[in-house]
């Protein structure tokens, strides 16, 4: 499906608060846009590195006040980096994967729960992911302002917020550079996630 479509379905889900299912067709969106980035690599190192190369435009559309790139894990998932403690991107592929099916990638479960107020972004439990629902807005940002994705289409109607912005999609597509000077000036302050003792019953998977 293109990536034009798996965005427009995914912020259809979003307004019905479908969160579930707004995170999958998000996840579609971002796992198309890497495809078009990195076509040699295979489905794990393409996904992961496209959302490695762009954490910072999924940290400004779900928590700004996150630092995603320093923040690490204690999730039952598969993980490429050096020490082995997963990063936003080992989570949110073991996301993409479980929600086809593959639950085999988070052997011990992941919720969608909804987004609402007062409702932590990520909540890990014994290798478990609690994961609210916004995490689809940050994945629609990678794709929407993919430079790779100029040319796709939604309908006029369809939007993207951040803070007193409005992104209508159809005219945002491909214009990363221009996104990340608008949140370069809010100068935004975040600091990496600490899920202290959560670490003491983590195990890196083999």
């Amino acid at each position: 499906m293109a990536v034009g479509d798996e965005v427009r379905i995914s912020l259809d889900q979003w307004s019905a608060k479908e969160w579930r299912q707004a995170v999958f067709h998000a996840c579609d969106a971002v796992d198309e846009t890497a495809r078009k980035r990195y076509p040699t690599l295979g489905v794990a190192a393409r996904f992961k590195r496209t959302v490695r190369d762009d954490v910072d435009v999924f940290q400004a559309m779900t928590a700004p006040d996150i630092d995603f790139a320093n923040s690490r894990f204690p999730v039952a998932v598969q993980s490429d980096t050096t020490d082995g403690r997963p990063d936003i991107a080992d989570v949110l592929f073991g996301v993409h994967r479980f929600l086809h099916g593959h639950e085999d990638e988070l052997p011990a479960g992941c919720e969608i729960v909804p987004h609402t107020d007062g409702v932590p972004m990520f909540h890990c439990s014994a290798g478990r992911l609690r994961l609210r629902g916004s995490a689809a807005l940050g994945l629609l940002g990678i794709a929407v302002f993919a430079p790779e994705n100029k040319g796709e289409n939604v309908p006029p109607t369809y939007t993207l917020g951040w803070q007193q912005h409005t992104f209508h999609v159809a005219g945002w597509w491909g214009w990363q550079d221009h996104f990340r000077e608008i949140v370069r000036n809010a100068r935004i302050a975040s600091t990496p996630l600490d899920f202290g003792p959560e670490w003491n019953n983590w195990q890196a998977l083999a």
